[in-house]
C-alpha cells in the first residue's frame, strides 16, 4: 500500500477538507493491515478539528477506528456523536455487546444507505451476526450471500464472525472449515489472523483438546507479536487456564487485561472466567466483584437485560447470595445455544438453592447436560449436576516438572514453558527445586553465577532473576519472597526433578557455570552415588 500520509498532507495544504476527510475513510477502508492505519490515526492532529465535528470527519474517525482495531475510541465516538449517525458503527457497537434486536434493526436500515462496498460488506456482516443470535431460519444464508460478495478483506472477517456464530451454536466441524479459508483471506494481516487463532483455541477447548489448544495459543502469540492484537489473547488464555485448573494464572490474566485489552466485549468475558476462577479458589467476594465489573462493561449492571448477568446470576449464587442471584436473573437474557444452556444452568441452581422443584430440562438441554463440555461448570456446579444425574469429575492435576538432565527445561501442565536455560532465572529455578522449594537469599547470591561485580548489582540481579522466574511461570505469587526466603508457590504440584543417570553427572544443568552446579557433579562423581 503506498504511503496515506504523502496524499493527506498534499490536501492539507489545498486546506481541501472534503478531499482530506474522503481520503482517510478510503485509507481505512482499502488498508491491507491494520498497522497501515496507526500512522494516519497518528496524524489527525494535523487535520483542523472542526473537519473532524462533522459528519464526514465522525465517518473518518469511526473508519479509523474500525480498522485499526481501536475499540475503545470507537465507544467514545459513538457516545459523543447524534443517534442517527454513524449507523454501521452502531450496528457493530450492539452486535459485539449481544444486544442482537437492535444490532439486527440497525444493520437492516443502513444496508439500505450504504453508499460503497466496504461499508456494506460490513453491514452484511452485522445483519447476519444479529440474525444468528436471533435464530433467524436463514442466518447462514446471509452469511453465505456476504462471503460470496465481499472483497477478501472483508470475506476473511465474515468468515470469522461466521465461524464465531457457528460455535455458538455447536457446528465446530463446519466453524473450523470457515477459519481456515480466512486465514487465506487475512493473511496479510498479522493481526486479523489472531482472531482466527484465537477462535480456534476455544474450538479446541470446546472439543476438549488441551493439546491441540496449547500449540494453537502458541502460534497466536507468535503471530500476535507482528500484530496489534497481543492483549486480545488474554480471553484464550483464561479459557485455557481454567480448563487446566490453573487457576492463579487464570486471575492474574484477567487482572491484566484490565490494563491491556482494548475491546470492552472481550474483557467483559475474559473478568467472567476470571470470576470463576476465584470462585473455585474459595474468593467468592472477590468473585462477585469481577463478575459485576464484567456485567458493568456491558452497562446493565443496574439496569437493562443482557447474557452476561447470567453469569453474574452464578457468581451470586456460589457466593449464597440467593436475592441478588434471582434479581440478577430476571434481566439475563439468553441467544444461540450457548448462552441458552448458561441460562437453563442459573435457573436450575436457582430454584436447587430456593428449595423448589427442579427445572426439567427440554430435550436440547438434557443433550448439552450428558455431553457438557465447559469443564468449569463441572467444577463450578457439582451439586446441581448430580441432581440431574450428570457426572462430575476432578479438575486435572496441575503439576509442574523440570528437568536438569541436560539444560534446564520445564513443564506445566505437560506444556514446555519457553525457558531459556542460560539465563539466571533456569539457574535459581535448579536451585530452587533441588533445594525442595525454598532458598535463602544468601544462598541463592552465593549459589548462582549473577551479573555484577559488586553486591548491590547482584542483588538487583537475584531480584531480576525472581521476576523473569515469576513471568515464566504465569502469576506473581509463583515465586515469593518472604523474611529472606525465596519459596516457590505450592498451588501446584512440583514433581521431583528429572537428573542425568549415574555415570554422567556432566549433564547436570548443562551449559552451566553456577558455582554449586559444580559442586554437585564434582560431589555426585566422586561419591559414585545413583541417581
Amino acid at each position: 500500500m503506498a504511503d496515506p500520509l504523502i496524499p493527506l498532507r498534499q490536501l492539507l495544504l489545498r486546506d481541501d477538507a472534503e478531499g482530506t476527510l474522503r481520503h482517510l475513510i478510503r485509507a481505512a477502508q482499502h488498508a491491507h493491515r491494520a498497522a497501515d492505519v496507526l500512522p494516519l490515526i497518528a496524524a489527525l492532529p494535523e487535520v483542523p478539528q472542526d473537519w473532524l465535528r462533522s459528519e464526514l470527519g465522525g465517518l473518518a474517525l469511526a473508519w479509523l477506528s474500525f480498522r485499526g482495531m481501536q475499540h475503545r475510541q470507537l465507544d467514545d465516538l459513538l457516545d459523543t456523536r447524534p443517534a442517527e449517525q454513524l449507523l454501521p458503527f452502531r450496528a457493530h457497537l450492539h452486535l459485539i455487546h449481544r444486544r442482537s434486536e437492535v444490532a439486527l434493526n440497525l444493520a437492516r436500515f443502513s444496508v439500505l444507505q450504504a453508499p460503497d462496498g466496504p461499508t456494506r460488506s460490513l453491514t452484511l456482516t452485522q445483519l447476519a451476526g444479529a440474525a444468528a443470535m436471533l435464530d433467524h431460519p436463514h442466518w447462514k444464508e446471509l452469511y453465505r450471500f456476504q462471503i460470496a460478495e465481499s472483497l477478501p478483506f472483508y470475506r476473511g472477517m465474515a468468515r470469522v464472525q461466521f465461524a464465531f456464530d457457528l460455535q455458538q451454536h455447536l457446528e465446530l466441524g463446519e466453524a473450523t472449515s470457515e477459519l481456515t479459508w480466512a486465514l487465506g483471506d487475512l493473511r496479510h494481516d498479522p493481526t486479523t489472523s489472531t482472531y482466527v487463532y484465537r477462535t480456534l483455541v476455544s474450538i479446541a477447548l470446546d472439543t476438549n483438546q488441551p493439546g491441540a489448544a496449547l500449540k494453537t495459543l502458541r502460534k497466536a502469540e507468535s503471530v500476535a507479536q507482528d500484530g496489534l492484537l497481543s492483549s486480545e489473547l488474554f480471553l484464550s488464555r483464561v479459557l485455557l487456564t481454567v480448563s487446566l485448573a490453573q487457576y492463579p494464572i487464570t486471575v492474574h490474566t484477567a487482572i491484566s487485561a484490565r490494563e491491556h485489552a482494548s475491546a470492552p466485549d472481550r474483557l467483559a468475558s475474559t473478568l467472567v472466567m476470571g470470576a470463576k476462577a476465584l470462585a473455585l479458589m474459595g474468593q467468592t467476594f472477590e468473585a462477585v466483584l469481577m463478575a459485576q465489573e464484567a456485567a458493568a462493561l456491558h452497562r446493565v449492571l443496574d439496569s437493562g437485560r443482557h447474557a452476561i448477568l447470567n453469569h453474574l446470576t452464578l457468581a451470586y449464587l456460589h457466593a449464597g447470595d440467593l436475592p441478588r442471584a434471582q434479581e440478577a436473573l430476571s434481566r439475563a437474557d439468553s441467544y444461540a445455544q450457548h448462552a441458552g444452556t448458561l441460562s437453563w444452568l442459573a435457573r436450575a441452581e436457582c430454584a436447587r438453592q430456593a428449595g423448589g422443584e427442579p427445572l426439567p430440562p427440554g430435550d436440547g438441554i438434557r443433550a448439552q447436560l450428558a455431553t457438557l463440555r465447559w469443564s468449569w461448570v463441572r467444577a463450578y456446579l457439582p451439586a446441581l449436576l448430580e441432581q440431574y444425574g450428570v457426572v462430575t469429575f476432578t479438575p486435572p492435576e496441575w503439576t509442574v516438572r523440570v528437568s536438569l538432565a541436560g539444560p534446564v527445561r520445564v513443564w506445566m501442565s505437560g506444556d514446555e514453558l519457553p525457558l531459556r536455560s542460560t539465563r539466571p532465572e533456569a539457574g535459581l529455578l535448579a536451585l530452587l527445586v533441588t533445594a525442595g522449594g525454598q532458598v535463602s537469599r544468601e544462598r541463592a547470591l552465593d549459589a548462582l553465577d549473577l551479573p555484577g561485580r559488586t553486591p548491590t548489582a547482584r542483588r538487583k540481579a537475584l531480584s531480576a532473576a525472581a521476576a523473569a522466574l515469576r513471568g515464566l511461570l504465569g502469576w506473581p505469587q509463583a515465586l515469593s519472597v518472604d523474611g529472606g526466603v525465596l519459596r516457590l508457590s505450592d498451588g501446584p504440584r512440583w514433581e521431583e526433578p528429572t537428573l542425568p543417570e549415574r555415570g554422567r553427572e556432566d549433564f547436570f544443568c548443562e551449559g552451566r557455570f553456577d558455582p554449586w552446579v559444580l559442586e554437585w557433579r564434582e560431589e555426585r562423581a566422586l561419591a559414585g552415588v545413583p541417581e
